[in-house]
């Protein structure tokens, strides 16, 4: 078995060694605003700088949660986000969640790059916290990385930690009923055709 080394987000962030920050919100995600609606409550798990709690947050939620294990992270998305009704940002760990007031809170989880940054051990507990942070019929919407690395590199390095689709369903399947799955026609330059979408609702 792989073992990997825990990454100190904080540290790249006090070294800005950020490749993942393009600087806006996931092509994906502004697509999907484009002709969805998620209304009511949206944790985003893993927010980064807070690109998409921006494009969440004007576009008709009640509230936007950002939440990030790195406070530097945090400060920057607390920048970018001030003055912008419905948002908020808590420094904290995703998988003790179900321990704190956040647990059933949301209507919606948005999906976009934490579950490609924790390791794959940690998989089952990133579902766990997810499905504990939703009310029963709540939805996640996910922007999955599939094959992040180039054709020459190894796939299996990271992070971004690879997906495949059998995986996705084995995990997810548990908790969520799958709605809808495509690759996204708006990416960022290099991740075209690696990325999934999928709505999924929970039990």
């Amino acid at each position: 078995m792989k073992i990997w080394q825990m990454t100190d987000w904080q540290k790249l962030y006090e070294e800005k060694n950020t490749p993942w920050d393009r600087g806006e919100a996931s092509p994906a995600l502004i697509d999907w605003l484009g002709s969805h609606r998620m209304p009511g409550t949206i944790l985003v798990p893993g927010c980064g700088p807070g690109n998409d709690l921006i494009a969440l947050a004007t576009s008709g939620a009640v509230r936007v949660v950002g939440l990030d294990i790195a406070a530097g992270a945090i400060a920057i998305a607390a920048d970018k986000t001030r003055g912008i009704n419905g948002v908020s940002l808590v420094t904290g760990d995703l998988f003790t969640l179900n321990d704190g007031s956040l647990r059933w809170g949301f209507d919606w989880v948005f999906e976009h790059t934490c579950f490609c940054a924790i390791e794959p051990s940690r998989r089952w507990d990133y579902v766990r916290s997810v499905a504990g942070a939703l009310r029963p019929g709540g939805h996640l919407l996910a922007v999955f990385y599939l094959e992040p690395w180039d054709q020459d590199e190894d796939q299996n390095q990271g992070p971004p930690f690879r997906s495949d689709l059998h995986e996705l369903d084995a995990l997810f399947g548990s908790e969520f009923d799958l709605l809808y799955s495509a690759i996204p026609t708006s990416s960022f330059l290099g991740r075209e055709g690696k990325e999934l979408i999928r709505l999924l609702r929970r039990h």
